[in-house]
């Protein structure tokens, strides 16, 4: 597990485009296990100063609202409030699950004076049973499929919600005229 980065001061590599940044205020709401959507970007300076992961990646905060973990269905930098797994012998999928399951008790042992924060030394000495390889193999075959259609259906509902969106405030104004639409 490894640590994000931020370049300093944040103000002056924020942009209205170039690379997606990804904050712990992103996902705090998100009640799928996927970021499909970040509002901020850095310049591609900032770069330099963080840590970019390819859509699919796995990412844990650790800090002010520790413990959530999300896979990024997008590509994303993220800062040094989240943690990431470059190398893991378990999915994505498992780690995900994992982590929701442990959550509790990793906010329990977090600390910090003004955010709790979840420390790399906490989440590297949790106790944790270890299930061999033959049940793993087992337990991706069930998970995945039904992580690929949350993703999915993920993806849609989002779509949805942009044409929703789009279309609402052409109805409001009468710019779209459906009246003679039949029903």
């Amino acid at each position: 597990m490894k640590r994000g980065g931020s370049p300093r001061p944040i103000q002056e590599y924020l942009s209205e485009s170039g690379l997606r940044w990804l904050k712990i205020s992103d996902v705090t709401s998100l009640q799928t296990p996927f970021v499909i959507d970040i509002k901020d970007h850095i310049i591609e300076e900032g770069l330099k100063k963080t840590v970019f992961l390819k859509a699919g990646s796995l990412v844990l905060s650790n800090s002010a609202t520790p413990g959530v973990p999300k896979i990024l269905d997008i590509d994303s930098c993220i800062h040094d409030g989240w943690l990431y797994f470059p190398e893991s012998k378990f999915s994505k999928e498992y780690l995900y699950l994992f982590f929701k399951y442990i959550r509790k008790q990793l906010v329990n042992l977090s600390n910090g004076s003004v955010f709790n924060n979840l420390k790399t030394d906490i989440l590297k000495g949790y106790p944790t049973g270890l299930p061999d390889e033959e049940t793993l193999l087992r337990f991706d075959e069930v998970v995945q499929p039904m992580f690929l259609q949350m993703q999915n259906l993920t993806r849609e509902s989002h779509k949805l919600s942009d044409i929703r969106d789009a279309i609402l405030p052409l109805l409001m104004s009468g710019e779209l005229d459906v009246s003679n639409i039949d029903l």
